[in-house]
């Protein structure tokens, strides 16, 4: 009687444990585009905890990467390879940072430094040198974002500075030739203050990057690639098939190494 009851068990465990976590699922071949928000640690009254990540987590997940053979590069690397012919690393990852909290720079910078890796920052034009405001307070604490010197010391280590528009507003939700402003806008503003304009953009929310006018209009800005938030990886040989619906990994403050070790292998951790 007791074996049916533990086979039943280990079923029911094995199941859950599947669910949770795609271990099963095959690796995929691609690059893994690893999102993130904050490094930090969040206030208790934020209520949009899971886009925290603890420093310490935050070195781990470099650790990971580094004792793995991954090499850390970025957008315009991929520009170089497609134009230039350019050799990419043998296991390359890009890592991306949506907004411009001041934390980045604090908190991640640093590690990133030491394990001799380059990122993507995303930069809300006119958040810049203030604080997240087009949060709800209700759910999100003001913090303060980067000053546009400490974009530059960044942009000076390596880092590509890309567009994430010039309020992060939700893109369908504007009329399109509000959508066009947002895009040609921060594009010249950061061009402006960087001394070069940027060739890739990431949509805020991930909002439009399903939509044929949202991508046209990005594609007619200027920028060669659009960032979304879908789940996956990426291969280099997508630039003619989808370069403005570009796949990420969302990288949660709940998550634990299992979970980074999928999403680095598989481009998503759980269903």
């Amino acid at each position: 009687m007791l074996a049916p009851i533990l086979i039943g068990t280990a079923v029911v465990l094995g199941g859950a444990l599947s669910a949770r976590w795609n271990w099963w699922r095959p690796k995929r071949a691609g690059i893994p585009i690893l999102l993130y928000h904050k490094v930090g640690i969040p206030p208790k009254e934020s209520k949009l905890k899971k886009l925290w990540v603890s420093p310490e987590k935050f070195r781990r997940q470099m650790a990971y990467l580094s004792q793995r053979g991954y090499q850390a590069i970025t957008f315009n690397d991929l520009y170089q390879h497609w134009d230039l012919k350019l050799a990419l690393p043998k296991k390359p990852v890009i890592i991306t940072f949506d907004d411009g909290y001041v934390n980045n720079y604090l908190e991640a910078f640093p590690p990133l430094r030491d394990f001799g890796f380059r990122a993507t920052l995303f930069v809300v034009v006119n958040t810049v040198g203030a604080d997240n405001r087009w949060h709800n307070p209700a759910t999100e604490t003001r913090i303060p974002m980067m000053t546009w010197a400490q974009v530059r010391e960044l942009k000076k280590a390596g880092w590509e500075i890309g567009s994430h528009t010039m309020n992060h507003p939700n893109l369908t939700k504007l009329p399109m030739d509000k959508v066009r402003e947002e895009l040609t806008e921060s594009r010249k503003h950061i061009a402006e203050f960087l001394g070069e304009a940027p060739l890739t953009f990431a949509n805020p929310y991930g909002a439009g990057e399903d939509d044929p006018l949202i991508r046209k209009a990005v594609q007619d800005s200027g920028y060669r690639l659009g960032i979304g938030i879908h789940a996956g990886k990426w291969t280099p040989d997508q630039m003619t098939q989808c370069p403005y619906g570009v796949p990420r990994v969302f990288i949660r403050g709940e998550e634990n190494m299992l979970d980074f070790h999928l999403q680095c292998t598989r481009g998503q951790s759980r269903l």
